[in-house]
């Protein structure tokens, strides 16, 4: 036995060290922005701190930990990685998988009517050169080029306007458009964060090549499980914050990806959302929506998130954000593999005596017609309000 886990540590060591060799040890920030794709690539509003030698060494971006090491790039599929400028944590990422960002230079060639494998730069060059440099006119001649980007789901031309002239704020180059259709096409996350502005989004710090940079805000919601209830159930409340902000106002974002790992909790308690590329953008003063608000009727599906585009991007207003904080991340049947009973769960006896109301207040906003076939959809918006007021005076009690 002893002999046969030997023989299978030096296999191990074996292809380690051949990977090692092959890829080499340690790479720098310069290795993993491709630059060479610009100007269709994210900007260069960071590359002297990123890539540039003419700032200081201590006012670089260094990447840390598994994030130097060359061969850790065969796991990283999400191409996400890790560093520290000035001291100050930041996450590094790429906005897509390497696939996908071949499949966009793919398209982009074919819609440029360039060779295949064509010179990426060059190619976008050529397609806003054919309108005019106008943006709009390439989202609206090219709809293929942009089919992945829930920015353009719906359809609202003033989407699109409205986050362009929050982009030119930030990147003022002689390139500025073709940053912001690469953005639009390959994961409008930047684009997100940079136009609402919300507390709930991490600092959007800058661009360079293909690699946007923004704060490191903490662990996600999936370490989170732990932690004391009434921690938790702060969490909680900030959830349905976010689920009202987002679902207010001329612009709805509506969160089509409530997966606990793509929410973290900061030094200060804070949730954020660290992964806004799934996200619909519904222009609430288009012309021709339906005015009465959208109920989410879970689509045949009880332990996913399911929507439709169409229900969505048609109505003024729609209970979906309530929906899937409260059933797919706070309900006892959650949507989580890693936390199925909701990040509520085992809350302590005393607090189920003295607030029973809290936890039906939780599985009404978070009704599903397939697992409650002979009741009718309450009033979601409501139970999620009801239930935001109940954490508070909880919360409030507890620390007083």
């Amino acid at each position: 036995m002893i002999k046969r886990r030997w023989q299978t540590c030096k296999l191990f060591l074996g292809i380690l060290i051949t990977l090692t060799f092959f890829y080499g040890w340690y790479q720098k920030v310069d290795d993993i922005v491709d630059l060479e794709t610009c100007p269709a690539c994210y900007g260069q509003t960071l590359c002297s701190t990123l890539v540039g030698h003419e700032e200081p060494l201590s006012e670089r971006l260094q990447l840390t930990s598994f994030s130097k090491w060359k061969i850790m790039n065969l796991m990283n599929v999400k191409n996400v990685f890790y560093g520290k400028m000035r001291d100050v944590p930041v996450v590094l990422k790429k906005l897509a998988h390497n696939s996908e960002l071949n499949d966009f230079d793919e398209k982009l060639c074919k819609t440029a009517e360039q060779p295949e494998n064509c010179s990426i730069s060059q190619a976008l060059k050529v397609l806003l050169a054919k309108d005019g440099q106008d943006v709009l006119q390439v989202v609206s001649k090219y709809p293929d080029l942009f089919q992945a980007s829930d920015a353009v789901k719906c359809n609202h031309s003033r989407t699109v306007e409205v986050l362009y002239e929050s982009f030119k704020k930030t990147d003022r180059g002689p390139y500025h458009q073709h940053h912001f259709l690469t953005m639009l096409a390959v994961n409008i996350e930047p684009l997100v964060i940079m136009t609402y502005h919300s507390n709930f989004f991490p600092r959007f710090i800058g661009t360079c090549g293909r690699v946007i940079v923004e704060d490191y805000v903490g662990p996600t919601l999936t370490e989170q499980g732990d932690e004391p209830w009434i921690v938790r159930a702060d969490y909680a409340r900030q959830l349905l914050e976010m689920a009202q902000q987002f679902s207010s106002g001329t612009f709805a974002l509506y969160l089509t990806d409530v997966s606990l790992d793509n929410f973290a909790v900061g030094d200060d308690g804070s949730v954020k959302v660290i992964d806004a590329e799934n996200i619909v953008i519904v222009d609430t003063t288009s012309r021709g929506l339906n005015v009465t608000e959208h109920v989410n009727d879970g689509f045949g599906c009880a332990d996913c998130l399911s929507f439709s585009y169409e229900d969505l991007c048609g109505h003024v207003s729609s209970d979906h954000n309530f929906y899937a904080v409260c059933k797919g991340m706070l309900s006892s049947s959650a949507f989580s593999e890693d936390l199925p009973q909701g990040l509520l769960h085992s809350p302590p006896i005393w607090l189920i005596k003295k607030f029973p109301e809290l936890f039906p207040l939780v599985e009404k906003c978070g009704h599903h017609p397939l697992n409650n076939p002979n009741k009718p959809t309450p009033n979601r918006r409501a139970a999620a309000r009801d239930l935001h007021t109940l954490l508070v005076n909880i919360i409030e009690q507890y620390y007083t």
